[in-house]
């Protein structure tokens, strides 16, 4: 560049003399045609110059790495020293702020995957449950797998969610009912439809209807009134009167 910028200072210089001189008739034509030819050429010199030293610059921009916002490096893919191409993925970055789960639906999830109410378990405290809400869904399922890409954002998270853990993604249908497993025998229907003995807080039994949803090979997946705190009675329930009182048994 600085080559460049001095010979065009130099053909500058012999192109103004050399006006001067065939002006007051002291030189010819054909060398004043010479001097602004090698001066037109000085000058394309150096505008080619400029141009490979703003590529030059642009170059070196784009081989400095800067994340787009704050975040935790998750993944580095390459190693010092080695030669990548341009746009091959360099670092993985989780940023900072909204956690969120990546999630690989199947199609028949993919079309109901903002429908219902979703919600995040933790493989590592499967006790505690997370609200989700759809934040991004692929248009297109993966060629290998046939599962859509989808990233649901943890509307309640705490401490005890960290990067890469692993969760099971659950999506209730809409207006969908709670679904209880109870034994065969817990069943007591005498033509009026299937129903369970419900024991309340005082001990006495409540025949409490309930809709068979399905029959497994042990137990019975009934929808109602019921949930997970109900007691209710399994066994000898076709001998038993409504408000009758009864006492807990308890292995020893």
């Amino acid at each position: 560049m600085s080559a460049a910028k001095m010979a065009m200072a130099q053909t500058q210089g012999d192109e103004k003399r050399a006006l001067a001189l065939r002006k007051n008739g002291w030189t010819t034509d054909a060398t004043l045609d010479r001097i602004k030819a090698a001066a037109q050429e000085a000058r394309g010199r150096q505008q080619r110059a400029e141009r490979a030293l703003e590529m030059a610059r642009n170059s070196l921009d784009y081989a400095t790495l800067r994340a787009d916002g704050d975040g935790v490096i998750t993944q580095t893919l390459v190693e010092p020293g080695q030669v990548v191409a341009a746009g091959q993925t360099a670092i993985r970055l989780a940023h900072s702020g909204e956690l969120e789960a990546a999630v690989a639906l199947p199609e028949d999830f993919a079309t109901r995957a903002d429908k219902g109410a979703a919600t995040l378990t933790l493989w590592a405290n499967k006790g505690k449950t997370y609200r989700a809400k759809l934040r991004e869904l692929s248009p297109s399922a993966d060629a290998a797998t046939r599962t859509f890409a989808a990233r649901y954002s943890i509307l309640d998270p705490d401490a005890s969610i960290s990067l890469g853990m692993s969760a099971t993604l659950s999506i209730a249908a809409p207006g969908a009912e709670q679904v209880m497993s109870v034994p065969l025998s817990a069943l007591y229907n005498q033509g009026d439809g299937p129903a369970v003995w419900k024991v309340d807080a005082d001990g006495r039994l409540k025949l409490t209807p309930v809709k068979l949803v399905r029959y497994d090979s042990d137990a019975a997946l009934v929808s109602g009134s019921l949930t997970a705190r109900d007691q209710i009675v399994v066994l000898g329930v076709h001998k038993l009167e409504a408000g009758r009182k009864v006492r807990v048994m308890t292995r020893g």
